[in-house]
């Protein structure tokens, strides 16, 4: 599978993502995210990543959770197996179907910890780490998005036809 960095020139915008804890008290704050930020992110990026569109499968029941005793010491990575069933981004579009197995890798800031649901149809960044395929999540956003009705598709085509591609923060 060709890596997305081969598939799109490297983006000249840069995107940054914010995340503000200053204690127990404190709030998360994220810029605005979405799919053309990853786009944007994985382009300019030196890591290799595939887009997969499909349904992602994983025991829920292993996402982190911060304990009620201590919210800030919820595990700061948790890395989870999963599966994913759709069809890969190629030259052409979502036109290979795939079924991969995933490493979801969810990132907890402190008591914040990133969520995912099995069976949903994800937009989903991989990235290829080690010969494996790595999803990563975390409390601002990540490489995954799930539930938007094709709507992440479309938006990640519109870039990779180089076409609009703003990210959230500047709409």
């Amino acid at each position: 599978m060709p890596p997305l960095r081969t598939l799109i020139a490297p983006a000249a915008i840069s995107v940054a993502l914010i995340a503000t804890l200053a204690g127990p008290a404190s709030a998360l704050s994220c810029l605005p995210w979405g799919p053309s930020d990853a786009y944007l992110e994985a382009a300019k990026s030196d890591k290799s990543y595939v887009i997969v569109e499909g349904v992602l499968s994983f025991d829920e029941g292993a996402l982190p959770k911060a304990p009620q005793d201590n919210p800030n010491d919820a595990p700061p990575r948790s890395l989870i197996p999963a599966q994913i069933e759709g069809k890969l981004m190629t030259a052409r579009g979502f036109s290979k179907p795939v079924d991969l197995p995933v490493t979801l890798e969810v990132l907890c800031y402190g008591p914040w910890c990133a969520g995912a649901a099995d069976g949903v149809e994800y937009l989903a960044f991989l990235e290829q780490r080690d010969g494996a395929y790595v999803l990563r999540m975390d409390p601002c956003g990540g490489f995954g998005f799930g539930g938007t009705k094709g709507a992440a598709r479309k938006e990640v085509l519109a870039c990779h036809a180089g076409k609009s591609c703003t990210p959230w923060s500047e709409r």
